[in-house]
């Protein structure tokens, strides 16, 4: 992930790459050798006959578009997270999250029916516990402990019972295959295609396993070549014995078809011990599936927690086991509730309707990332893109569509998906935006005036950086908080080099600030009349020590000096005021001062968006406080018409019936007639003593700062330039998770 600072978060160094092929097979083939197979099967008989192969290969058809789209993504991003890792470097923040979120639901709940389905079949044919989900959840806890233990041992673990249960599959196939009539195949056929593909829907999360091995690709060995390897021969193997599974079962003589049609289908193919062999390698495979969901969901949380969208807590890796402990049990957690308050086919539909979602996105994400990065390096490329990944997307739609017949777990995923969104806007709202930006935070290091400030009294923060516009900018800032009985907040950063700590620092050090503060404070205080707190902070980045100063004292206004240009391509106005303007939560005013006198004499372009609005007020509260004069003004073309011009007149009317508003000033307006708007405003401005202007556009997006018309004037004129940007809060919080 890359910083702002343009340097890279490494998100895999303290995870240990223990997992070969062999293990990554086990993860996959374990994960879709589970629950779906020997409890959908009979669900699936039970819905079309034999026509459930069909269903089968169906589900394993859109599922093998997805995973082409996964291992191209995994040969880019060989690290743990999986679809959510390719939607965090592809889509903006919030789809990003959508994505992780849907898939920790469906990692949780489709372990949930794993844990469900176990706990049917050992109350069928072991042991009948008073309560019904005991012995899933006795399974449960052991995984999360194993989980937590590490992740070879898991490997390890997952590899034995994987093999076992093959063997046993191959067994029972063998063991039912004479009483198989092909004749009875055709006649038993279902010919509703509907409910084909509606039991298609209900079986597809038996495929889901490829995307557990993309999971665990930060453990991986050569993941580059492994995961692609281990995603298509787990997914051969699986759909040969599902369709001979099916096959033979379909032959058992059963008076009725449920979820455990299998194990009496054992029983009759293999004898009553045969068919313990095989109870008992059904409920090793739903425990093996229930591994590879948990240690594939714990690290799609791990992977969000790292990269911004969970908190850090979540993610912190144990030093001993190397495992992400508050991961592994925050799923094993959810996965309870799971198992606990929804029946098996209802976990199903649910598992189905979220997984299928996030994967739409993830072959979506696929196209798009494309386009977005044509030169990066591909060692696995999908056939056919756009066609492939939009086949998969049409596929996964499709699928979803058959759910439409189970309302209930329908609408529970879309309302626990709405959900998850609105905690995570929630929690981003809540943190401090300061924390965007690396490193620590500042320190105060030296504070005189006021301890404590009210927090309805407006207060504006002026940050002192050069000592030759302080007086110009304490007139400014004096001027409005007289006019809202308000305060000012004087503040110097002192920055300090990375590798020096914080509190090694004495007094000595800040003397040259605290005497530049305090002469600022008597210009304020002794010549504005204005109450002004002075304030030193030490910090390792200046632009961060000041959003922490106006977030812990609740300014309304930071007044910023600008020179009026920055030599960086990269930045519009310069580091530390680019990130000050885009994420500070007050007004912004940025003063390019061009002259010690005071300003009498305003230009007002004005469009009427709220941003002009904001400036409005600011220079009505100037020209009053100066007893100055205000001109509203709009720039109109050579070649505009009298309808056009009449509704520029009528746009600075309505301007100045907002100004005329409040205390009565020298106020007037002017229609410019220019051809280029820039050229317009600065021709004009040649009368006046400075030109204050409103930020362009309301877009949610805060990287666009000013507007390139407000820039390029403050660049290109002679005059003094104030740009002014207003905070609204819920737009400014959109911005903010937008722009994670």
């Amino acid at each position: 992930m890359e910083n702002q600072d343009g340097s890279h978060r490494n998100i895999e160094t303290e995870l240990s790459r223990d997992l070969g092929l062999t293990t990554a097979l086990a993860i996959g083939i374990g994960t879709m050798i589970a629950a779906g197979i020997f409890t959908l099967s009979g669900l699936a008989i039970r819905n079309v006959g034999s026509a459930a192969i069909v269903s089968f290969l169906l589900a394993a058809v859109v599922a093998s578009f997805t995973a082409l789209t996964y291992c191209e993504f995994v040969s880019i991003y060989p690290r743990t997270g999986e679809g959510y890792l390719y939607a965090r470097k592809t889509y903006p923040g919030p789809l990003a999250y959508f994505v992780g979120w849907a898939l920790i639901l469906g990692y949780t709940s489709s372990c949930a029916f794993y844990i469900a389905s176990l706990s049917s079949y050992f109350n069928e044919f072991i042991w009948h516990s008073p309560i019904e989900a005991l012995s899933g959840i006795i399974f449960l806890i052991a995984l999360t402990l194993l989980n937590i233990k590490g992740t070879e041992e898991s490997g390890k673990f997952q590899i034995i019972v994987t093999a076992a249960k093959v063997v046993l599959l191959i067994w029972f196939v063998f063991g039912g295959l004479r009483f198989v009539d092909m004749e009875e195949v055709v006649n038993r056929f279902s010919t509703d295609f509907v409910q084909i593909g509606t039991t298609a829907a209900m079986v597809f999360i038996t495929f889901f396993g490829f995307s557990a091995i993309a999971a665990s690709a930060g453990e991986v060995k050569n993941p580059v070549k492994n995961i692609p390897k281990a995603i298509f021969i787990s997914m051969g193997v699986v759909t040969i014995l599902y369709t001979a599974v099916v096959l033979v079962v379909l032959f058992a003589g059963l008076t009725e078809y449920d979820e455990a049609s299998m194990g009496e289908a054992a029983q009759k193919f293999l004898g009553s011990f045969g068919g313990y062999v095989i109870i008992g390698g059904a409920i090793f495979s739903m425990v093996s599936a229930s591994n590879a969901s948990i240690m594939a969901g714990s690290r799609v949380v791990l992977s969000m927690s790292q990269l911004g969208h969970l908190p850090q807590e979540v993610g912190i890796i144990n030093a001993r086991t190397k495992t992400p402990i508050v991961s592994v049990f925050l799923i094993g957690g959810t996965i309870m509730i799971f198992a606990l308050i929804l029946p098996l086919e209802d976990l199903s539909y649910y598992a189905n309707t979220v997984l299928l979602l996030a994967l739409i996105l993830v072959n979506l994400a696929l196209i798009i990332h494309r386009r977005k990065y044509p030169d990066i390096e591909r060692p696995f490329k999908v056939p056919l893109v756009p066609l492939i990944p939009i086949l998969g997307i049409l596929a996964n739609i499709y699928l979803i569509i058959q759910i439409f017949s189970h309302p209930i777990p329908l609408f529970l995923a879309l309302g626990t998906l709405i959900l998850g969104l609105v905690g995570f806007f929630s929690w981003k709202g809540a943190q401090p935006v300061e924390t965007v930006i690396p490193g620590a935070a500042s320190h105060v290091a030296h504070s005189r005036g006021r301890s404590r400030f009210d927090k309805e009294k407006f207060r504006i923060l002026v940050p002192i950086a050069n000592p030759q516009n302080v007086s110009s900018l304490i007139r400014i800032a004096a001027a409005i908080a007289k006019e809202r009985d308000g305060e000012l907040l004087l503040l110097k950063v002192v920055k300090l080099p990375n590798q020096i700590p914080l509190t090694s620092y004495d007094d000595s050090m800040l003397e040259q600030e605290q005497s530049d503060l305090e002469k600022a404070r008597k210009i304020a205080e002794k010549q504005e009349g204005v109450p002004a707190h002075a304030l030193i902070r030490i910090g390792y980045n200046i632009a961060r020590a000041i959003l922490e100063t106006s977030r812990e004292n609740y300014c309304n206004l930071t007044i910023l000096g600008w020179k009026g240009s920055t030599t960086s391509s990269q930045k519009i106005l310069g580091n530390i005021t680019d990130t000050i303007v885009t994420h500070a939560q007050t007004d912004i005013m940025l003063v390019k001062l061009m002259s010690d006198e005071p300003i009498k004499r305003i230009l007002l372009p004005t469009s009427g968006g709220e941003h002009a609005q904001c400036a409005e007020q600011y220079a009505h509260t100037l020209v009053h406080a100066m007893d100055g004069h205000l001109t509203a003004c709009q720039v109109v073309s050579t070649k505009t018409n009298q309808e056009e011009m009449q509704q520029s007149r009528n746009n600075l009317v309505r301007s100045l019936k907002r100004i005329r508003s409040r205390d009565r000033i020298n106020l007037d307006d002017q229609l410019i007639q220019n051809d280029d708007v820039i050229e317009g405003i600065i021709n004009a401005s040649k009368e006046y003593d400075a030109v204050m202007i409103g930020a362009a556009g309301k877009s949610i997006y805060p990287q666009i700062l000013f507007g390139s018309i407000p820039e390029e004037i403050a660049e290109k004129t002679d005059k003094t330039v104030i740009m002014v940007k207003h905070y609204h809060r819920v737009r400014a919080l959109i911005g903010k998770v937008m722009s994670e």
